[in-house]
């Protein structure tokens, strides 16, 4: 039971909110775990038809290869994890919220279904530009630049890593502007304090990027290019946010 609801968040102790955390990690488990289920028949085809596309786009002939009995095996596994948190995700995001709603006003609560669709609409929105566009650009330079002097070929594993931390990680940053625009609106953050904090901002993006990164700096600048953009307009989007908030206050 989610006693956040029923009673006022000032009462709860300390030990009652951790009580209230760890139940919403349990429920957001299950919740991908029983995905994982449903997607394990189908990571084959998301496999195929999905995740090597863009190799297969840049380099036609190339096949992937695996040096372990269990490679395919395990490779179909985390495919199916991946695509359960994708799957899982506006559970997630719901639960999330639920979780630190009690502790907002009544007119802040009203942001739920804004949030929750802004959430999983900018993670998928980050999710496709890796995919679609970074992606393809990063395995062109980093498999054909040097095609002359040695002929590339790829472990299912190693590939399967690379895409997906990197669909990954562009899906995350892509929620800053969500991020910025709930804290706006709470009050904790405003535009002239993110622009005065620009510069080290962007020397914390570039830790970021490095840290969420396939190990190699074509990817990290790749990656580090959206985030700055990404910082600019959620100083923009903040500056909504604080608006709203002035105008309800």
């Amino acid at each position: 039971m989610i006693r956040g609801a029923e009673q006022d968040p000032k009462e709860m102790s300390f030990l009652d909110h951790l009580e209230e955390l760890r139940w919403m990690l349990i429920r957001s488990g299950v919740a991908v775990v029983v995905a994982a289920v449903i997607a394990f028949p189908l990571s084959r085809y998301i496999y195929e038809y999905i995740l090597v596309r863009p190799l297969h786009t840049q380099f036609p002939d190339m096949k992937l290869i695996f040096l372990r009995p269990t490679g395919v095996f395990l490779a179909l596994i985390g495919i199916s994890l991946w695509s359960a948190v994708i799957m899982a995700l506006p559970y997630i995001a719901f639960e999330l919220w639920r979780f630190i709603a009690p502790g907002l006003l009544k007119k802040e609560r009203r942001l739920m279904p804004v949030v929750v669709v802004s959430t999983v609409v900018c993670f998928l929105a980050g999710a496709a530009m890796a995919f679609f566009v970074v992606l393809p650009y990063a395995l062109r330079f980093l498999l054909g630049t040097w095609s002359d002097i040695a002929q590339p070929t790829l472990e299912i594993k190693e590939y399967l890593t690379f895409a997906l931390r990197l669909t990954l990680a562009f899906g995350v940053v892509f929620e800053l502007p969500v991020l910025s625009f709930f804290l706006a609106r709470l009050g904790i953050v405003t535009p002239a304090l993110m622009r005065k904090f620009r510069i080290y901002a962007i020397f914390m993006i570039a830790v970021l990027a490095a840290f969420i990164t396939p190990p190699d700096a074509i990817t990290m600048i790749m990656l580090l290019v959206p985030l700055v953009l990404l910082y600019e307009l959620s100083i923009w989007v903040a500056a909504i946010g604080r608006r709203m908030a002035e105008r309800a206050a």
